[in-house]
């Protein structure tokens, strides 16, 4: 059958809304505009939106043609409720002649839709999940065509444009009393404050002096003086009123917008280049805006009226920045930054500063801010940083990830951090594994970690003579040391410390830190930019995994009361079965000419698995439809890492090629202890007997198939728990690139043969306390123990 082309009256009721769209300057106008000519032009009596309101978890009714008006912003529903949140869960449309008669359906006698029998509705996307529904309604039974479903869907691509502004007004009104109440709050601290800004020599808190706590983002630590990074253009010091006349001051705004877009491109480039994780597509978002015209005018009309185009692009600037940090949508939240990012890169330009001062940053600092973004990073000379402390920011943002990729220890969420806690020339103390930073510390945690950078130091110039010997224990028993990356940069980490492979590649985190899923090439080009950086040396690389604490922004995931043990990992990929195949594909194009392997995250059953492979199955059959080339014979393994697998691993390992034991949810998950909860995190402790024995049994049965096995959880680091696995018979172990020759160096004073005993002793044992004895006085009796004095 031959499917419905557009009619000239489908085009014309197009092109109408999408004018509404373009031209109207009332969000809500806009909406309830589009309703009308819809239900006008489609010959419905109704037509209706509802938006998705993710605080509350609601579908609400926002505008509407047909239906009581008043009930507009009274009614709303869960998405398990009525047609509408049918269509929301379904994301596709539905339709029903009588809906009434449907099971679905749910009765809203504020609206009066009683006399309304037939309903068609269609879902409303947003960067591929739902964010409204978009519903018409006729008094008459009847069938609606494809055509005429295909039209509405039509329409709500068009109108999923304008639902972010849409949610930007309902989150400003319903944020007004609150503002107001931040207000008062504010002029109450500012009081208190005033007191402190008269000049620097007042004394501080002393909790305020001592210690100050946040996330570590890159780990390490470092010792210097803080330097506040103060923004070379600021918008509250530019004049006010325009110099020259209205043109001249329009043209020089224009000449510095093209100067920005010229530095944009250039910014690109050097990101695509030094961190492909990070999405250099962010800077054709920052390029759109800085061509968007809406912006452009609001920037030139203020300039019209007798206002600098510096004075005038600080207003536009603030305003977006205002409306966007004011939503609760997360995703639209980072766009804020992105604003003041391209505003302060205008004004630079307006003011004729290329870069940062060279004065501004001195060597041996420990660079101090609220927050930066990625101009900043990319003009300041990493060189000169010992450290790096911010107020804001997330382990995927742009400066965590440049800070781990150049080595830089860095906290951030530091929410304690003010121009009062921490003041230019105090001295830091910077600890990116703890997550801590110590302002003017006392005298004795200053040489603490002095003691600790030297014999850190000391230590690693003596692991540097063991970079290129094997990890062979004294009586040739062979161990393959490998790394675990998140990041291209750790690839050079990698080589840099002796690894023999990659044996896991996290794939999830270019995902988090980019505004999309990553298209097919894009993956290829990554995984292919790893694979030949390591030069012929095995890659494993491990599908997304997704979940629990780390979604992308642009996921939408409804909140859980326990993320740990929901929707996460594997079970994302295989409901969202096209962006898998996607990475599929992208991972058996790559392997045609690399040593690689696949691997998948907590599998937990055998049914599991076997969907896997299926979906597997079909990337490769459709690859070999273009003829597109890749290793027929791709090993794939699963992750061991919750207790069901561990109890299926004897069928399991039937299913693939070989095991990954991730320790860090398996000892999360056998234990019932989540480590990032202070009251219980003492208990996850991974020389547990049950941890140990859980490990042994997954080993046993792998070795029993004849297939390898290895260890990519943070145990595998662990010198404390080296001469257990490597006693069970683990021959294959897979750390951070940091702790290879550590670890390396510990196998090879070893004897296999003692290490065996040890770990047969270990497995007997009824507690933790009596483990760790054990292998305590085991790592003395090697003359090892100042490992672990030393990395643990």
């Amino acid at each position: 059958m031959r499917s419905r082309q557009p009619s000239g009256r489908d085009l014309s009721l197009l092109e109408d809304i999408s004018t509404i769209i373009t031209q109207s300057r009332d969000v809500r106008g806009a909406l309830e505009r589009i309703v009308e000519v819809t239900s006008e032009r489609m010959d419905t009596e109704v037509c209706s939106l509802y938006i998705y309101e993710g605080r509350s978890g609601l579908l609400t009714l926002w505008a509407t043609t047909g239906l009581d008006r008043s009930s507009v912003g009274r009614v709303s529903m869960r998405t398990d409720e009525g047609l509408v949140g049918y269509a929301f869960q379904l994301l596709e449309p539905v339709m029903a002649i009588d809906a009434m008669a449907h099971p679905r359906y749910k009765y809203f006698p504020e609206t009066g839709e009683e006399r309304y029998h037939s309903l068609l509705a269609v879902p409303v996307l947003e960067r591929r999940e739902p964010s409204a529904v978009l519903v018409v309604q006729t008094s008459r039974r009847r069938r609606f065509s494809r055509g005429e479903v295909r039209l509405l869907r039509t329409i709500a691509g068009q109108v999923s444009g304008i639902i972010s502004q849409a949610r930007l007004i309902e989150s400003l009104e319903s944020k007004e009393e609150e503002r107001r109440d931040y207000q008062r709050q504010m002029g109450e601290a500012l009081a208190e404050l005033e007191r402190y800004q008269t000049g620097d020599s007042r004394p501080r808190p002393a909790a305020q002096r001592i210690r100050l706590t946040g996330m570590g983002a890159s780990p390490g630590f470092a010792i210097g003086r803080a330097h506040r990074l103060e923004t070379a253009a600021r918008f509250e010091d530019a004049p006010r009123e325009r110099r020259g006349t209205a043109r001249e001051e329009v043209a020089r705004f224009r000449a510095a917008v093209r100067r920005a877009i010229e530095q944009t491109g250039r910014f690109r480039e050097r990101v695509r280049e030094t961190l492909p994780e990070m999405d250099a597509a962010i800077f054709d978002a920052h390029r759109l805006m800085l061509e968007d015209e809406s912006l452009l005018s609001k920037v030139e009309g203020a300039i019209r009226e007798g206002i600098s185009p510096e004075a005038a692009l600080g207003d536009v600037v603030g305003e977006y920045v205002r409306q966007f940090e004011g939503l609760d949508d997360a995703y639209l939240r980072e766009r804020a930054l992105d604003i003041k990012d391209i505003g302060h890169r205008i004004l630079r330009c307006l003011l004729g500063i290329s870069d940062v001062p060279k004065k501004a940053i001195g060597r041996g600092v420990v660079l101090v801010a609220s927050e930066l973004v990625l101009s900043d990073l990319l003009l300041i000379e990493p060189g000169k940083l010992k450290g790096l402390v911010l107020a804001t920011g997330g382990v995927t943002s742009h400066a965590s990830i440049l800070a781990r990729s150049l080595e830089i220890p860095t906290v951030i969420g530091c929410e304690q951090l003010s121009e009062e806690s921490v003041r230019p020339g105090d001295q830091l103390v910077v600890d990116g594994n703890a997550g801590i930073v110590y302002v003017n510390p006392p005298a004795d945690i200053v040489r603490e970690y002095e003691r600790l950078d030297r014999e850190y130091r000391a230590f690693n110039r003596e692991l540097g003579a063991l970079v290129h010997l094997p990890a062979e224990t004294l009586d040739g028993r062979r161990v393959h040391l490998h790394a675990n990356i998140g990041l291209f940069s750790d690839v050079h980490l990698a080589r840099q410390h002796g690894a023999e492979g990659i044996g896991l590649y996290r794939t999830e985190l270019p995902f988090l830190s980019h505004r999309d899923f990553l298209s097919e090439a894009e993956q290829v080009e990554l995984y292919a930019r790893v694979v030949d950086t390591m030069e012929g040396l095995p890659v494993t690389i491990r599908t997304l995994d997704l979940g629990a604490d780390k979604y992308p922004a642009y996921l939408r995931v409804p909140r859980e009361e326990n993320p740990f043990l929901g929707w996460r990992s594997i079970r994302i990929s295989l409901e969202m079965a096209e962006v898998f195949k996607t990475q599929l594909r992208a991972i058996l194009r790559v392997s045609a000419a690399a040593p690689l392997r696949i691997l998948f995250p907590m599998i937990s059953s055998v049914e599991e698995i076997r969907r896997v492979k299926e979906l597997l199955e079909e990337a490769k059959e459709e690859l070999r439809g273009t003829d597109t080339p890749f290793d027929e014979h791709l090993p794939i393994g699963i992750m061991v890492e919750v207790p069901s697998a561990v109890s299926l691993s004897p069928k399991l390992i039937r299913e693939v090629d070989f095991f990954s034991i991730g320790t860090n949810d398996l000892i999360q998950y056998t234990l019932a202890v989540d480590r990032n909860n202070r009251k219980v995190a003492p208990l996850y402790e991974p020389l547990h007997p049950a941890v140990l024995r859980a490990i042994n049994y997954v080993a046993r049965a792998a070795f029993d198939a004849g297939k390898p096995v290895s260890i990519c959880g943070e145990m595998a680091a662990d010198p404390m728990c080296t001469l257990a696995l490597v006693g069970i018979g683990l021959e294959n172990l897979s750390m951070g690139p940091f702790f290879v020759p550590v670890i390396k160096r510990l196998v090879r004073a070893v004897d296999f043969r003692r290490a065996q005993r040890l770990a047969q002793q270990a497995l007997d044992l009824a507690t933790v306390k009596e483990v760790k004895g054990l292998l305590f006085e085991g790592m003395r009796d090697l003359g090892v123990i100042d490992v672990i004095e030393t990395y643990h």
